[in-house]
């Protein structure tokens, strides 16, 4: 590096890496690992059309992670560039930008021991976001390795792996907590490199020694601190939080598709200082295609086509009520949205969110499997609803926007560079359904559900309806057809934080 950009790059480390504003966005989940956060951010937004738009920089190559903030910093991961079409790959770029202008400080690379698809709707090498304590940050690649730096872009320490089977923790995101990092893997270093397949790993059977566990290392030194004494799925997304006790946890969960080999199906709650099982709730019929959302006083979970709220205390289901029986559905006909009260809906052969629920006051937020729906369970009435959306919003420049409702642009699924990255055509589908979709995030009163083809819905979470007027605006992260996103969104000093496949994004209302 030129002498201008290492000394741009100290004194970002050292006027801003030691004051971590509270607003901060460290981990992908956020300063409070909920997805949630106060404050105020842009309510109206397209890429396409440049609006609310502060800087836009390009990427090197596909990429999954969210962005994180911190001390005036933004670190994201992508996989390595490429100089043609590519559909694998196992090497990812750490990188560091200036938060506030978009100028890119530093970067660094983290070897896989095993290739991925590329853009994969399911898993890539890029799935782990980074995560930033101020001082420190440390990026994931879910290939099998770790590598922490500090803001100047010195690495300090490194861990390798070799991840087991097929599906390697896509929706798992890295929890920063109390000076430790917290991630999921297998517990041996040194498998044979064969397990990384489906038919290396399928003879080794479901054995305990290969199931993946919550991990946690000191960020500052890299040591292990303390493995999770239940198995954690690969399919879930553990999240933190407080009981109302005051015993800070992480709630993780078992069971989903492929018959992973973490048993039993269900959910558990750990203790978060030292990963000691705190109770076990096997669940039949358990998927953990979801976000284990939890309050202080309850969680909230999907059981088949079912909503369960289990005793945070106890571990015991509290209720149980039906996401297709006597709900309330605001729909499209004839053109005008109408509500209708004690709807049947067909049951969801698949589970029926994926990654796309949170918990926010007394309403539990997802999207549904089947149909293009915004769902919300109130977690103390047991009421339902549901609010149909466009799939899609159309736009150019100087033009009306083009709602579409069945059915989405197939994605060009090209880089920055105009190079292909994926080899999956579902990955040129609409985000919806069978995907292991971005969270959503909320930023004071007000919910962002993004999408794999960049749709962005706002909506008024703690609106005492959910219908159209809940709906405040539907944002897009690039033009449709061109823009693919598994990545939630980030918040910080009021600006919004995006990666698509070929770009990093700042939003920001004008002044």
């Amino acid at each position: 590096m030129k002498f201008s950009k290492i000394l741009a790059s100290f004194l970002a480390a050292h006027l801003l890496a030691g004051t971590a504003r509270c607003d901060d966005w460290g981990q992908a989940a956020g300063p409070n690992g909920n997805f949630i956060v106060k404050g105020r951010a842009p309510l109206k937004f397209s890429i396409t059309r440049d609006e609310a738009v502060l800087w836009r920089v390009p990427l090197p190559n596909t990429g999954q992670g969210s962005v994180v903030i911190s001390g005036g910093c933004a670190f994201v991961a992508s996989h390595a560039p490429t100089e043609g079409d590519s559909e694998t790959g196992s090497l990812i770029i750490g990188q560091c930008f200036d938060a506030v202008t978009g100028r890119e400080l530093w970067r660094c690379e983290l070897p896989g021991t095993r290739d991925t698809d590329l853009s994969s709707l399911f898993s890539d090498n890029t799935a782990a976001s980074p995560v930033t304590d101020g001082k420190r940050v440390c990026f994931t690649n879910v290939g099998g390795s770790m590598k922490c730096f500090d803001f100047e872009g010195k690495e300090l320490w490194s861990k390798e792996w070799v991840p087991f089977g097929r599906h390697h923790s896509r929706q798992h995101e890295p929890i920063l907590h109390d000076g430790k990092v917290i991630v999921v893997r297998v517990k041996p270093s040194d498998l044979d490199p064969k397990v990384t397949t489906k038919g290396g790993a399928k003879p080794l059977g479901r054995d305990r020694a290969y199931w993946t566990w919550l991990h946690a290392y000191d960020l500052k030194t890299g040591k292990l601190v303390w493995t999770g004494e239940s198995g954690t799925g690969i399919h879930g997304t553990p999240l933190f939080g407080k009981r109302a006790d005051g015993i800070t946890s992480i709630m993780t969960g078992r069971g989903g598709g492929h018959q992973p080999p973490e048993e039993p199906y269900g959910v558990s709650l750990l203790d978060a200082d030292n990963g000691k099982t705190i109770w076990d709730l096997p669940l039949k019929g358990y998927v953990s295609h979801q976000n284990t959302v939890f309050d202080t006083e309850i969680a909230a979970q999907f059981v088949g086509n079912n909503h369960v709220t289990i005793d945070l205390k106890t571990g015991k289901v509290r209720d149980k009520v039906s996401l297709l029986q006597g709900v309330q559905v605001c729909r499209q006909i004839d053109g005008k949205y109408q509500t209708e009260l004690n709807q049947k809906l067909p049951p969801s052969k698949k589970p029926f969110t994926y990654q796309t629920n949170l918990l926010i006051g007394d309403y539990h937020y997802f999207r549904s499997f089947s149909g293009f729906r915004i769902g919300r369970v109130n977690v103390k009435t047991g009421k339902v609803e549901y609010l149909e959306v466009p799939v899609q919003v159309v736009r150019v420049k100087n033009a009306q926007d083009e709602l579409l409702w069945s059915k989405a642009l197939p994605n060009d699924m090209r880089n920055a560079k105009g190079f292909l990255a994926t080899r999956d055509k579902r990955n040129a589908g609409n985000g919806w359904g069978h995907c292991s979709a971005a969270s959503p995030i909320v930023i004071g009163d007000y919910l962002y559900m993004p999408t794999m083809i960049g749709m962005v819905y706002i909506v008024k979470w703690n609106s005492p309806v959910l219908d159209e007027k809940a709906l405040v605006s539907i944002g897009d992260l690039g033009p449709a057809g061109k823009t693919w996103s598994l990545s939630s969104l980030s918040y910080s000093d009021g600006k919004i934080y995006a990666r698509t496949m070929k770009e990093l994004i700042c939003i920001d209302s004008p002044d």
